[in-house]
Order: C-alpha cells, then structure tokens, then sequence
C-alpha cells in the first residue's frame, strides 16, 4: 500500500461523509464541515487565509454539496464527486456546474462577463448523489448521467436550479464577498485584455 494514497482517499471519505471518524494506522481522521474542509486543506486557507481572494463559499442542499472560492492562481481547479466516487476526470456534473456558475454570476451581477473571466482562479468542489449513475469508464473517473434518476430532472437543471437559488442568495447576503468576487472577475478581464 501507498500510505499517501489511501490518506487521500480516508480524507475524501471525510470529506464526503461530515462527522464520521476513519482511523486507520492509530490516525484518527475526521472532517466537520465536508466540502468546506476539503478546500480549506486545498488552498492552505487555514495557515494563510490570504491564498484566497474571499472567504470559502459552502453551499448544501439535498443530494449536492458545492464549496468554492477564488484564489490567486491561473486556471481551474475541481475536486468533484459523484455518491462518494471522486472522478478525477469531472464529467455532467462538473460541466453542468461550470455552466451554471457562469450563468449565476452574469445574472447576478447583470453583466456580460467573459465566461473565462468569471471562472479564472476558481477553486470548487461539487458533490452530488445520483440515483444507477452511468459512467464513461470502468475507472469511474468521468460521470457520463445526464440525469439524476431516471426519468428525473436533468443534471444541467437540477445543478442550475441549486445555484440559482443558493449562489445568489449567499451573494446578496453576504455583499463583502460579492464585492471581491467582482474584483477579482474584474481583474481577470483587465489582464486578459492587457495582454
């Protein structure tokens, strides 16, 4: 066994599962707020809470769990899951929450932001819970559902209709995160722009 290996997958499993105690090799391991963890340990946000532009946004609903934040890197960064799997390739889910992020966000903010600006820097991780999920390898490494059940609402849909309701309402609850959410959308379109 890669002990570095199986503590990742222990960590998903904690991350995935808030409040269940793994301990493997005398270690106990155990996350309180799921998703939120997950990044928290992926930017280093808790030894330098300036890796990221705004607090951590963690948003929870019934079979999905999105946390997200920008930080002061280039690209896209994803941790996503599907019923505890984590597929390292993404898939429907991640691409329908990309798709549904930008969107959120135009509307939000009642601009006609580049979609790369908007996304630039992003460090999110969605989880959902799919009902017979259908994947595009024996790896499972890329969700290929584009339900979730069958006959069910779309993933595209049921991932628009949670960010729509919960993304925003976070937004205009919490206007000092919004405010460095534009910043940084703002500064991404200056320097894509400069160059």
């Amino acid at each position: 066994f890669i002990p570095e290996y199986l503590e990742k997958q222990i960590w998903n499993y904690c991350f995935l599962n808030a409040g269940l105690r793994i301990v493997f090799n005398g270690k106990s391991y155990v996350s309180k707020n799921g998703l939120l963890d997950l990044l928290r340990r992926e930017t280093n946000y808790d030894t330098d809470p300036d890796a990221v532009r705004y607090p951590i946004i963690h948003l929870r609903g019934e079979d999905i769990e999105v946390a997200l934040t920008h930080n002061n890197d280039y690209g896209e960064d994803y941790y996503s899951f599907v019923n505890g799997q984590h597929t390292t390739q993404g898939g429907t889910h991640q691409a329908a929450f990309r798709e549904a992020y930008v969107k959120v966000i135009r509307d939000f903010f009642k601009k006609d932001y580049d979609t790369s600006d908007i996304r630039q820097s992003i460090v999110a991780a969605v989880s959902v819970r799919v009902v017979e999920p259908v994947f595009e390898s024996q790896t499972k490494t890329k969700l290929g559902s584009q339900y979730i059940e069958e006959g069910g609402q779309s993933m595209k849909q049921f991932i628009l209709d949670f960010l729509s309701r919960e993304l925003d309402n976070f937004l205009h609850k919490n206007p000092t995160v919004a405010d460095a959410l534009k910043k940084r959308i703002e500064q991404s379109e200056r320097e894509r722009k400069d160059m």
